[in-house]
């Protein structure tokens, strides 16, 4: 699963959910990715004092676009309220624009939802998944909280998707995962870091074995049909670990990814919104 995304220096959490996920990579998400429609990522022991409002009502909070995301079925965006600002003190709209061509901010509106309420440093994954993402370029739109002193609202950089795009294939080289947890998989060995301030999290390093007769394809692929070999799970907090599982005999596959242990894998593999970094090839 290949993806074509873009994230921005900064802590980023991917939900899956963001994120670096149709730009050059840059440093990216902090926390967990869930498939909602609008995901919060956590991070703790980075409040600030809230301290007064000035005098002009702002509650001195600043948000701020960090990564866009494009998946197979989907369209996400992190945003981030500035590590040096103070919390939010109500949440506030956000919109996806598109247009079939052109500027998306000259398009219409397809979807709102909200952000919620963040702290210093604290981001959030909105997600656009309609039943059929339209091609096009799409643009995320957000408002800031009143009485900011900017210009009040602010927007993602444009995501564009292609008609007859096998967007499983891109996301599969650039997963957005693997940069944010730093990873690294050498066959049965996973080397990962957790970043400060980000929530324990249920990780997975699985083994699996191919059918037999089944002779693996450019990303490991099929996935269809994989069992799991040999697995470890645990809840991780910030550091780095290294982990290891015994490899089978013949053709192998290795996976890093979210979650509880996955025993068989489907057509797609993992979801891009939970896969991290995979290994795969042949044990005498």
């Amino acid at each position: 699963m290949k993806k074509v995304n873009k994230i921005t220096a900064g802590i980023i959490t991917a939900s899956l959910l963001a994120v670096p996920f149709v730009h050059p990579g840059h440093t990216t998400l902090a926390a967990a990715i869930k498939n909602d429609q609008t995901e919060k990522v956590s991070f703790q022991n980075l409040t600030k004092e809230t301290g007064p409002q000035d005098k002009s009502g702002w509650d001195r909070s600043s948000l701020t676009f960090t990564a866009e995301i494009l998946t197979s079925d989907c369209i996400s965006a992190m945003i981030k309220n500035d590590e040096d600002s103070r919390a939010m003190q109500g949440e506030v709209t956000y919109e996806v624009y598109w247009a079939a061509e052109g500027n998306p901010k000259e398009g219409k509106v397809v979807a709102t939802g909200a952000v919620n309420t963040l702290t210093p440093g604290e981001a959030q994954i909105l997600t656009y998944k309609p039943d059929h993402l339209v091609a096009g370029n799409y643009m995320f739109k957000a408002y800031q909280r009143p009485n900011h002193p900017g210009k009040g609202e602010l927007w993602s950089e444009a995501i564009t998707v292609k008609e007859n795009t096998d967007l499983n294939e891109q996301v599969q080289a650039q997963r957005p995962l693997d940069q944010f947890f730093n990873s690294s998989i050498d066959k049965g060995t996973a080397t990962f870091t957790v970043p400060e301030g980000m929530d324990s999290i249920k990780i997975s390093f699985t083994s699996y074995t191919y059918p037999e007769g089944t002779v693996p394809q450019e990303d490991g692929k099929p996935y269809e049909g994989q069992i799991s070999f040999d697995n470890e799970t645990k809840v991780y907090g910030p550091g780095t670990y290294t982990v290891e599982v015994d490899l089978p005999n013949g053709y192998w596959q290795t996976d890093l990814y979210l979650g509880p242990e996955v025993e068989e894998l489907t057509e797609s593999g993992h979801p891009i919104d939970k896969i991290i970094d995979a290994d795969y090839g042949y044990k005498n």
